[in-house]
Parts: structure tokens; sequence; C-alpha cells
């Protein structure tokens, strides 16, 4: 039995798996499934776990080179919540895109954790080398 990490069995299998020019999307709770991409559904309740819960938990676990962030997270969310969940990925290099080429991001990702956030826009597709 494990006793630190990751222990959602599915969680851990994806983050094996995420190598070497893989993307990995963290997803808000409205936000929809692929055909084809692999779902790690987290979500339990509206706001739990939040995308800064996810990243918090599996961040320190990772070598990524990049996060990808929608534009449209800092033009129409509040400064305070863009500023506090920032914090949760301070440390990986960001690229805004518009959320209409993110949506296209997230298709072609290794596999889609899906939370329960419940703010709009605050999704991240994480970047490794």
């Amino acid at each position: 039995m494990l006793r630190n990490g990751v222990i959602n069995g599915q969680l851990a299998s994806v983050l094996a798996r995420f190598r070497h020019v893989n993307t990995l999307a963290i997803v808000d709770g409205p936000f929809p499934s692929y055909p084809g991409v692999e779902l790690v559904d987290l979500a339990l309740i509206k706001g739990f776990p939040s995308i800064p819960d996810v990243l918090d938990a599996i961040l320190p676990l990772m070598e990524l080179t990049g996060l990808y962030l929608a534009n449209e997270f800092s033009e129409k969310v509040d400064a305070l919540t863009v500023e506090k969940y920032k914090k949760h990925h301070s440390g990986v290099p960001t690229i805004l895109i518009p959320h209409e080429e993110f949506k296209i991001k997230v298709g072609q990702a290794l596999a889609i954790i899906h939370t329960g956030d419940a703010v709009p826009y605050s999704s991240v597709i994480l970047k490794s080398g």
C-alpha cells in the first residue's frame, strides 16, 4: 500500500505515462470531455477539488517545460482570484493562448484531469519537454 504521493490509481497511472512532449490537461468542472482522450474524473462536488488542489498534489512530482493558460482567465476573472490561482504554478513558464486554441490543445493531451473547480477559464495544460 502506498503511504505517500498520489493514491488515485488512474491518476498515478497517467502521471507515470506523462513523458517527453506530452501534455496533460487539468480542467474545471463544466469543461467537456473529449472522445479518445483519457478522462481522470476527480470531481466530487462543485468547487472540490479545485485546480490549485490538484496542482499542489502533482507539481512536486513532475518536471515541466511549460503550462498553457487561456488569455480569458485574466481578462474575465477577478484579479484577486487570478493572483491566488497563479501562485500555485508560479514556478512554471506560462504560455497564454486564446481559449479556442486551448480547447484544441486539450483534445491533443495524454489525459484530462477533471476537477470540481467552479472558476471559469481556470483550466491549465501542463507541458513536458
